[in-house]
């Protein structure tokens, strides 16, 4: 029979959030990351919008992790570096919140893109200041 033994994800997801981690410290310096959160990679094999509209889908974990770490916002400036190597340059872009709550538009780099989305979206509920991206 075979052995079971604990998941080598577990020790990848450890390692990711240490790098994680590591940057935020390169990056940031003596402010401490004090929100980490992460998300498991997910794919539809088959159909997209559709489990909501009671269609069928076959989803699947994959083997990948995106992890975040960052300190909360206390003012309009905001810092996002990736670590991820193969995404598009630069991997790090600071800019600005507006006062007024208005859309933050999208430009380059496009990894950032999806990052303002998350920051528009929770935007006066808890957002991060200095944010790394790792995967």
């Amino acid at each position: 029979s075979a052995k079971i033994t604990k998941p080598r994800f577990y020790e990848l997801f450890l390692w990711i959030l240490l790098t994680a981690r590591r940057l935020y410290g390169q990056m940031f310096g003596d402010e401490p990351a004090r929100v980490a959160v992460c998300a498991p990679g997910r794919v539809n094999l088959i159909g997209e919008h559709t489990d909501y509209n009671q269609g069928l889908v076959l989803p699947m974990a994959l083997p990948l992790v995106t992890v975040v770490v960052g300190s909360e916002i206390s003012g309009q400036d905001v810092t996002v570096v990736t670590a991820a190597f193969d995404a598009d340059e630069p991997h790090r872009l600071d800019f600005c919140l507006s006062s007024d709550g208005s859309a933050l538009s999208p430009g380059l780099p496009r990894w950032a893109n999806y990052v303002k989305g998350v920051i528009h979206h929770y935007r006066g509920k808890q957002a991060c200041k200095h944010i790394i991206l790792s995967q």
